[in-house]
Protein backbone atom coordinates (compact mmCIF):
# COMPACT_ATOMS: atom_id res chain seq x y z
CA UNK A 1 0.00 0.00 0.00
CA UNK A 2 1.53 3.31 -1.09
CA UNK A 3 0.71 6.62 0.56
CA UNK A 4 1.82 10.22 0.78
CA UNK A 5 2.51 11.24 4.37
CA UNK A 6 1.45 14.58 5.83
CA UNK A 7 2.27 14.07 9.52
CA UNK A 8 3.45 10.61 10.37
CA UNK A 9 3.87 7.24 8.73
CA UNK A 10 1.74 5.29 11.18
CA UNK A 11 -1.40 5.96 13.13
CA UNK A 12 -1.10 5.73 16.91
CA UNK A 13 -3.76 5.48 19.61
CA UNK A 14 -7.48 4.86 19.08
CA UNK A 15 -9.55 6.45 16.33
CA UNK A 16 -12.17 8.92 17.57
CA UNK A 17 -13.37 10.17 14.15
CA UNK A 18 -12.65 9.56 10.52
CA UNK A 19 -13.12 11.39 7.21
CA UNK A 20 -12.73 9.63 3.86
CA UNK A 21 -12.70 11.81 0.75
CA UNK A 22 -12.76 9.90 -2.56
CA UNK A 23 -12.83 11.32 -6.10
CA UNK A 24 -13.90 9.36 -9.18
CA UNK A 25 -15.79 9.57 -12.47
CA UNK A 26 -19.43 10.62 -12.30
CA UNK A 27 -22.11 8.16 -13.43
CA UNK A 28 -25.79 8.70 -14.09
CA UNK A 29 -27.87 11.84 -14.48
CA UNK A 30 -26.20 15.11 -13.57
CA UNK A 31 -27.67 16.95 -10.57
CA UNK A 32 -29.44 20.30 -10.55
CA UNK A 33 -27.00 23.19 -10.63
CA UNK A 34 -24.84 21.75 -13.41
CA UNK A 35 -25.10 24.07 -16.46
CA UNK A 36 -27.27 22.91 -19.34
CA UNK A 37 -24.28 23.17 -21.67
CA UNK A 38 -22.44 20.52 -19.63
CA UNK A 39 -25.49 18.21 -19.48
CA UNK A 40 -26.09 18.38 -23.23
CA UNK A 41 -22.43 17.93 -24.19
CA UNK A 42 -21.13 15.81 -21.31
CA UNK A 43 -18.91 13.76 -23.63
CA UNK A 44 -16.82 16.93 -24.07
CA UNK A 45 -16.14 17.21 -20.33
CA UNK A 46 -14.22 15.45 -17.63
CA UNK A 47 -16.88 15.08 -14.93
CA UNK A 48 -15.85 13.95 -11.46
CA UNK A 49 -17.68 13.48 -8.20
CA UNK A 50 -16.36 13.80 -4.67
CA UNK A 51 -17.70 11.61 -1.85
CA UNK A 52 -16.93 12.87 1.65
CA UNK A 53 -17.71 10.16 4.20
CA UNK A 54 -17.72 11.44 7.76
CA UNK A 55 -17.72 9.00 10.68
CA UNK A 56 -18.21 10.96 13.89
CA UNK A 57 -21.25 10.81 16.17
CA UNK A 58 -23.22 9.83 13.07
CA UNK A 59 -22.22 8.72 9.59
CA UNK A 60 -22.94 10.95 6.62
CA UNK A 61 -21.92 11.12 2.96
CA UNK A 62 -21.75 14.48 1.21
CA UNK A 63 -21.56 14.54 -2.58
CA UNK A 64 -19.86 17.20 -4.69
CA UNK A 65 -19.17 17.48 -8.40
CA UNK A 66 -16.75 19.27 -10.69
CA UNK A 67 -16.32 19.46 -14.44
CA UNK A 68 -13.64 20.54 -16.89
CA UNK A 69 -13.83 20.82 -20.67
CA UNK A 70 -11.52 18.47 -22.53
CA UNK A 71 -10.15 21.22 -24.80
CA UNK A 72 -11.48 24.61 -23.76
CA UNK A 73 -10.61 26.42 -20.51
CA UNK A 74 -14.09 25.83 -19.09
CA UNK A 75 -14.58 24.37 -15.63
CA UNK A 76 -16.84 24.58 -12.63
CA UNK A 77 -17.94 22.74 -9.53
CA UNK A 78 -20.65 22.28 -6.93
CA UNK A 79 -19.07 21.88 -3.53
CA UNK A 80 -22.05 20.11 -2.02
CA UNK A 81 -25.35 19.20 -3.61
CA UNK A 82 -26.56 16.32 -1.45
CA UNK A 83 -25.90 14.83 1.98
CA UNK A 84 -27.10 11.38 2.99
CA UNK A 85 -27.07 10.21 6.61
CA UNK A 86 -26.83 6.52 7.50
CA UNK A 87 -28.16 4.94 10.64
CA UNK A 88 -25.74 2.51 12.21
CA UNK A 89 -25.46 0.79 15.54
CA UNK A 90 -22.83 2.09 17.92
CA UNK A 91 -21.02 -1.25 18.00
CA UNK A 92 -20.75 -1.30 14.19
CA UNK A 93 -19.45 2.27 14.09
CA UNK A 94 -16.79 1.51 16.71
CA UNK A 95 -15.86 -1.61 14.75
CA UNK A 96 -15.28 0.43 11.57
CA UNK A 97 -13.17 2.98 13.45
CA UNK A 98 -11.12 0.23 15.04
CA UNK A 99 -10.47 -1.31 11.62
CA UNK A 100 -9.31 2.05 10.27
CA UNK A 101 -6.88 2.55 13.16
CA UNK A 102 -5.53 -0.97 12.77
CA UNK A 103 -5.12 -0.63 8.99
CA UNK A 104 -3.26 2.67 9.09
CA UNK A 105 -1.01 1.65 11.96
CA UNK A 106 0.57 -0.95 9.65
CA UNK A 107 3.92 -0.35 8.02
CA UNK A 108 3.45 1.72 4.86
CA UNK A 109 5.54 2.90 1.94
CA UNK A 110 5.56 6.59 1.14
CA UNK A 111 3.86 7.69 -2.07
CA UNK A 112 5.27 10.84 -3.66
CA UNK A 113 2.99 11.51 -6.63
CA UNK A 114 0.60 14.44 -6.50
CA UNK A 115 -2.44 12.80 -8.09
CA UNK A 116 -4.25 10.94 -5.33
CA UNK A 117 -7.86 9.74 -5.52
CA UNK A 118 -8.35 9.10 -1.80
CA UNK A 119 -7.64 11.17 1.30
CA UNK A 120 -8.12 9.68 4.77
CA UNK A 121 -8.15 11.94 7.84
CA UNK A 122 -7.99 10.23 11.23
CA UNK A 123 -8.23 11.90 14.65
CA UNK A 124 -7.35 9.85 17.70
CA UNK A 125 -8.75 10.20 21.21
CA UNK A 126 -5.88 12.52 22.07
CA UNK A 127 -6.92 14.99 19.36
CA UNK A 128 -3.98 14.21 17.08
CA UNK A 129 -4.66 14.39 13.33
CA UNK A 130 -3.27 11.93 10.77
CA UNK A 131 -3.71 12.49 7.04
CA UNK A 132 -2.98 9.94 4.30
CA UNK A 133 -3.40 10.35 0.54
CA UNK A 134 -3.11 7.58 -2.04
CA UNK A 135 -4.56 6.31 -5.36
CA UNK A 136 -7.38 3.79 -5.40
CA UNK A 137 -5.88 0.61 -3.97
CA UNK A 138 -7.29 -2.87 -4.62
CA UNK A 139 -5.41 -4.17 -1.58
CA UNK A 140 -8.07 -2.33 0.42
CA UNK A 141 -10.96 -3.81 -1.52
CA UNK A 142 -12.03 -6.12 1.31
CA UNK A 143 -12.34 -3.15 3.67
CA UNK A 144 -14.24 -1.18 1.02
CA UNK A 145 -16.70 -4.04 0.52
CA UNK A 146 -17.20 -4.29 4.29
CA UNK A 147 -18.00 -0.57 4.55
CA UNK A 148 -20.50 -0.81 1.68
CA UNK A 149 -22.21 -3.81 3.21
CA UNK A 150 -22.51 -2.31 6.70
CA UNK A 151 -23.79 1.04 5.35
CA UNK A 152 -25.88 -0.72 2.65
CA UNK A 153 -24.49 1.77 0.15
CA UNK A 154 -23.03 -0.06 -2.88
CA UNK A 155 -22.28 3.17 -4.78
CA UNK A 156 -19.55 4.44 -2.42
CA UNK A 157 -16.09 4.89 -3.96
CA UNK A 158 -14.16 4.44 -0.67
CA UNK A 159 -10.57 3.13 -0.98
CA UNK A 160 -10.71 0.98 -4.12
CA UNK A 161 -13.07 2.93 -6.40
CA UNK A 162 -14.76 -0.36 -7.37
CA UNK A 163 -18.22 0.68 -6.38
CA UNK A 164 -21.36 -0.81 -7.80
CA UNK A 165 -22.78 1.94 -9.96
CA UNK A 166 -26.20 0.55 -9.21
CA UNK A 167 -27.81 -2.84 -8.89
CA UNK A 168 -30.13 -4.23 -11.54
CA UNK A 169 -33.39 -5.49 -10.07
CA UNK A 170 -35.13 -6.71 -13.20
CA UNK A 171 -34.66 -6.81 -16.97
CA UNK A 172 -37.96 -6.95 -18.86
CA UNK A 173 -38.02 -7.46 -22.63
CA UNK A 174 -41.08 -7.46 -24.86
CA UNK A 175 -40.89 -8.05 -28.60
CA UNK A 176 -43.88 -7.55 -30.88
CA UNK A 177 -43.03 -8.78 -34.35
CA UNK A 178 -44.89 -7.79 -37.46
CA UNK A 179 -46.82 -10.35 -39.44
CA UNK A 180 -48.55 -8.89 -42.47
CA UNK A 181 -48.60 -5.34 -41.04
CA UNK A 182 -50.09 -6.48 -37.74
CA UNK A 183 -48.21 -7.11 -34.51
CA UNK A 184 -49.32 -10.72 -34.32
CA UNK A 185 -46.29 -12.05 -32.42
CA UNK A 186 -45.70 -11.19 -28.77
CA UNK A 187 -42.71 -12.52 -26.85
CA UNK A 188 -41.90 -11.59 -23.24
CA UNK A 189 -38.77 -12.25 -21.19
CA UNK A 190 -38.45 -11.31 -17.53
CA UNK A 191 -35.15 -11.71 -15.67
CA UNK A 192 -35.67 -11.01 -11.97
CA UNK A 193 -32.29 -10.66 -10.26
CA UNK A 194 -33.64 -10.54 -6.71
CA UNK A 195 -35.52 -13.86 -7.09
CA UNK A 196 -32.87 -15.37 -9.39
CA UNK A 197 -35.39 -16.44 -11.99
CA UNK A 198 -35.98 -16.06 -15.72
CA UNK A 199 -39.36 -16.51 -17.37
CA UNK A 200 -39.74 -16.73 -21.13
CA UNK A 201 -43.19 -16.51 -22.69
CA UNK A 202 -43.44 -16.79 -26.48
CA UNK A 203 -46.52 -16.63 -28.67
CA UNK A 204 -45.48 -16.50 -32.29
CA UNK A 205 -46.93 -17.21 -35.73
CA UNK A 206 -44.20 -15.39 -37.58
CA UNK A 207 -42.58 -18.56 -38.84
CA UNK A 208 -45.71 -20.54 -39.62
CA UNK A 209 -46.29 -22.00 -36.18
CA UNK A 210 -47.81 -21.02 -32.88
CA UNK A 211 -46.03 -21.83 -29.64
CA UNK A 212 -46.47 -20.94 -26.02
CA UNK A 213 -43.83 -21.71 -23.43
CA UNK A 214 -42.97 -20.45 -19.98
CA UNK A 215 -39.89 -21.62 -18.12
CA UNK A 216 -38.47 -20.83 -14.70
CA UNK A 217 -34.75 -21.31 -14.31
CA UNK A 218 -33.64 -22.02 -10.76
CA UNK A 219 -30.08 -23.20 -11.41
CA UNK A 220 -28.27 -20.84 -9.04
CA UNK A 221 -24.87 -21.44 -10.62
CA UNK A 222 -26.22 -20.58 -14.07
CA UNK A 223 -27.96 -17.45 -12.77
CA UNK A 224 -24.79 -16.37 -10.94
CA UNK A 225 -22.67 -16.79 -14.09
CA UNK A 226 -25.24 -14.94 -16.20
CA UNK A 227 -25.24 -12.00 -13.80
CA UNK A 228 -21.45 -11.88 -13.92
CA UNK A 229 -21.44 -11.93 -17.73
CA UNK A 230 -23.96 -9.09 -17.94
CA UNK A 231 -22.23 -7.02 -15.25
CA UNK A 232 -18.74 -7.46 -16.67
CA UNK A 233 -19.52 -7.05 -20.36
CA UNK A 234 -22.60 -4.80 -20.35
CA UNK A 235 -22.68 -3.17 -16.90
CA UNK A 236 -21.40 0.26 -17.94
CA UNK A 237 -23.41 0.25 -21.17
CA UNK A 238 -26.71 -0.60 -19.46
CA UNK A 239 -26.12 1.89 -16.64
CA UNK A 240 -25.31 4.72 -19.06
CA UNK A 241 -28.09 3.78 -21.48
CA UNK A 242 -30.34 6.76 -22.10
CA UNK A 243 -34.10 6.39 -22.29
CA UNK A 244 -35.11 6.09 -25.94
CA UNK A 245 -38.47 5.57 -27.58
CA UNK A 246 -39.84 5.80 -31.11
CA UNK A 247 -42.02 8.76 -31.97
CA UNK A 248 -43.97 9.97 -34.97
CA UNK A 249 -41.09 12.25 -35.92
CA UNK A 250 -38.54 9.46 -35.83
CA UNK A 251 -37.61 7.78 -39.10
CA UNK A 252 -37.28 4.36 -37.49
CA UNK A 253 -41.03 3.84 -37.17
CA UNK A 254 -41.97 5.05 -40.65
CA UNK A 255 -42.17 1.47 -41.89
CA UNK A 256 -43.62 -0.82 -39.20
CA UNK A 257 -43.34 -3.86 -41.50
CA UNK A 258 -39.55 -3.81 -41.12
CA UNK A 259 -39.67 -6.26 -38.25
CA UNK A 260 -41.53 -5.03 -35.21
CA UNK A 261 -40.98 -3.24 -31.92
CA UNK A 262 -38.70 -4.22 -29.03
CA UNK A 263 -39.17 -2.77 -25.53
CA UNK A 264 -36.46 -3.14 -22.87
CA UNK A 265 -37.13 -1.91 -19.33
CA UNK A 266 -34.37 -2.13 -16.72
CA UNK A 267 -35.30 -1.60 -13.07
CA UNK A 268 -32.53 -0.35 -10.78
CA UNK A 269 -32.14 -0.29 -7.01
CA UNK A 270 -31.61 3.48 -6.95
CA UNK A 271 -31.93 5.29 -10.27
CA UNK A 272 -35.09 5.56 -12.34
CA UNK A 273 -36.03 2.80 -14.76
CA UNK A 274 -34.22 2.74 -18.07
CA UNK A 275 -36.58 2.38 -21.04
CA UNK A 276 -35.52 1.53 -24.59
CA UNK A 277 -38.03 1.16 -27.42
CA UNK A 278 -36.70 0.46 -30.91
CA UNK A 279 -37.28 -1.42 -34.15
CA UNK A 280 -36.49 -5.13 -34.48
CA UNK A 281 -34.25 -4.85 -37.52
CA UNK A 282 -30.60 -5.73 -38.00
CA UNK A 283 -29.86 -2.12 -38.88
CA UNK A 284 -31.36 -0.56 -35.77
CA UNK A 285 -31.21 -3.15 -32.95
CA UNK A 286 -28.12 -2.07 -30.96
CA UNK A 287 -25.17 -4.33 -30.24
CA UNK A 288 -25.78 -4.33 -26.47
CA UNK A 289 -29.26 -5.80 -27.03
CA UNK A 290 -27.96 -8.59 -29.27
CA UNK A 291 -25.23 -9.36 -26.71
CA UNK A 292 -27.78 -9.39 -23.87
CA UNK A 293 -29.94 -11.96 -25.68
CA UNK A 294 -26.81 -13.91 -26.61
CA UNK A 295 -25.65 -14.16 -22.97
CA UNK A 296 -29.08 -15.32 -21.80
CA UNK A 297 -29.32 -17.82 -24.66
CA UNK A 298 -25.83 -19.22 -23.92
CA UNK A 299 -26.59 -19.82 -20.25
CA UNK A 300 -30.20 -21.03 -20.55
CA UNK A 301 -29.83 -22.77 -23.93
CA UNK A 302 -33.41 -21.83 -24.66
CA UNK A 303 -33.95 -21.84 -28.44
CA UNK A 304 -37.10 -19.73 -28.16
CA UNK A 305 -34.88 -16.70 -27.51
CA UNK A 306 -34.36 -16.46 -31.27
CA UNK A 307 -37.85 -14.97 -31.32
CA UNK A 308 -36.40 -11.92 -29.52
CA UNK A 309 -34.03 -11.11 -32.39
CA UNK A 310 -34.71 -9.87 -35.88
CA UNK A 311 -35.98 -12.35 -38.46
CA UNK A 312 -33.25 -13.88 -40.58
CA UNK A 313 -35.34 -14.48 -43.70
CA UNK A 314 -34.30 -12.67 -46.87
CA UNK A 315 -36.43 -9.92 -48.32
CA UNK A 316 -39.42 -11.34 -50.20
CA UNK A 317 -40.46 -9.20 -53.17
CA UNK A 318 -42.68 -11.75 -54.87
CA UNK A 319 -46.23 -10.98 -55.93
CA UNK A 320 -48.80 -13.48 -54.67
CA UNK A 321 -52.14 -14.12 -56.42
CA UNK A 322 -55.14 -14.52 -54.11
CA UNK A 323 -58.57 -15.66 -55.27
CA UNK A 324 -61.77 -15.24 -53.29
CA UNK A 325 -63.69 -18.45 -54.00
CA UNK A 326 -67.40 -18.93 -53.25
CA UNK A 327 -67.77 -22.59 -52.20
CA UNK A 328 -71.22 -23.83 -53.18
CA UNK A 329 -71.90 -26.50 -50.57
CA UNK A 330 -71.00 -24.34 -47.59
CA UNK A 331 -72.32 -21.06 -49.01
CA UNK A 332 -69.15 -19.22 -47.99
CA UNK A 333 -66.25 -17.32 -49.57
CA UNK A 334 -62.67 -18.31 -48.68
CA UNK A 335 -59.26 -17.19 -49.90
CA UNK A 336 -57.09 -19.49 -52.01
CA UNK A 337 -53.77 -18.96 -53.75
CA UNK A 338 -52.78 -19.81 -57.30
CA UNK A 339 -49.66 -19.58 -59.46
CA UNK A 340 -51.61 -20.11 -62.69
CA UNK A 341 -52.18 -17.37 -65.27
CA UNK A 342 -55.36 -18.86 -66.80
CA UNK A 343 -57.77 -18.43 -63.89
CA UNK A 344 -60.23 -15.52 -64.14
CA UNK A 345 -63.19 -14.14 -62.24
CA UNK A 346 -66.24 -16.35 -62.82
CA UNK A 347 -64.27 -19.55 -63.38
CA UNK A 348 -65.48 -22.72 -61.64
CA UNK A 349 -62.62 -24.31 -59.71
CA UNK A 350 -61.90 -27.25 -57.42
CA UNK A 351 -60.38 -26.41 -54.03
CA UNK A 352 -59.34 -28.30 -50.88
CA UNK A 353 -61.57 -27.71 -47.88
CA UNK A 354 -61.42 -28.56 -44.19
CA UNK A 355 -58.85 -30.41 -42.11
CA UNK A 356 -59.13 -33.44 -44.41
CA UNK A 357 -58.76 -31.29 -47.55
CA UNK A 358 -61.96 -32.67 -49.10
CA UNK A 359 -62.35 -31.49 -52.70
CA UNK A 360 -65.11 -28.89 -53.13
CA UNK A 361 -66.33 -26.90 -56.11
CA UNK A 362 -66.57 -23.13 -56.11
CA UNK A 363 -66.66 -19.98 -58.20
CA UNK A 364 -63.88 -17.38 -58.37
CA UNK A 365 -65.47 -14.13 -57.19
CA UNK A 366 -62.42 -11.87 -57.28
CA UNK A 367 -58.66 -11.93 -57.91
CA UNK A 368 -56.12 -9.69 -56.14
CA UNK A 369 -52.34 -9.37 -56.03
CA UNK A 370 -50.24 -8.83 -52.89
CA UNK A 371 -46.78 -8.77 -51.38
CA UNK A 372 -46.15 -10.95 -48.33
CA UNK A 373 -46.81 -7.92 -46.11
CA UNK A 374 -50.35 -7.14 -47.23
CA UNK A 375 -51.87 -10.51 -48.04
CA UNK A 376 -55.53 -10.87 -46.93
CA UNK A 377 -54.84 -14.18 -45.15
CA UNK A 378 -51.79 -15.87 -43.64
CA UNK A 379 -49.41 -16.64 -46.50
CA UNK A 380 -48.35 -20.03 -45.19
CA UNK A 381 -51.83 -21.15 -44.17
CA UNK A 382 -53.58 -20.26 -47.43
CA UNK A 383 -54.32 -23.35 -49.58
CA UNK A 384 -53.93 -23.52 -53.35
CA UNK A 385 -56.64 -23.94 -55.99
CA UNK A 386 -56.44 -27.52 -57.29
CA UNK A 387 -57.66 -26.95 -60.84
CA UNK A 388 -60.38 -25.57 -63.06
CA UNK A 389 -63.54 -27.71 -63.20
CA UNK A 390 -63.22 -28.51 -66.92
CA UNK A 391 -66.35 -30.68 -67.03
CA UNK A 392 -68.68 -27.81 -66.29
CA UNK A 393 -66.72 -24.82 -67.48
CA UNK A 394 -68.85 -24.63 -70.68
CA UNK A 395 -72.15 -24.95 -68.83
CA UNK A 396 -71.64 -22.67 -65.85
CA UNK A 397 -74.99 -20.88 -66.05
CA UNK A 398 -76.97 -23.95 -64.93
CA UNK A 399 -74.73 -24.44 -61.92
CA UNK A 400 -74.60 -20.79 -61.04
CA UNK A 401 -78.27 -20.03 -60.98
CA UNK A 402 -80.39 -23.21 -60.98
CA UNK A 403 -79.41 -25.32 -58.01
CA UNK A 404 -75.76 -24.87 -56.92
CA UNK A 405 -76.23 -27.12 -53.89
CA UNK A 406 -76.70 -30.15 -56.19
CA UNK A 407 -72.99 -29.99 -56.99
Amino acid sequence: MYMRRNMTNRFIGSVASCDIISTGSWYGDLPDGVPKEVKLNRKDYYIEETQHISIKEAISVTYGIKWEHICKPLEGKIESFNTTEYSIEKAQKEYLLELMGRRFSDNIVLYDEDECAVQVQLINTEGQEFIYEFPFDNDMRAMSILFRQILEAPTLLLFDGNREKDRIQEIYIEVQKNIYQEYGDKNILSFNWTRSSISIDCNSKQFGHSSHSCSEYVDTQMIHQLKQDIDFHLGDTLYNLNTFSLSESHNLDRDPARGGIVTVRIKWAHKEDTLFIGNVTDQYVPTWYKNLISFICTQTRDKSLQEFLQSNHTSDRRIYTYCSVYIFKINQELYYRTDRNDIYEGDIVKVPFGSDNAVRTGRVESISYHTRYDVPYDLKRTKFIIDKDLEIIYDTNRYRYDDPYDL
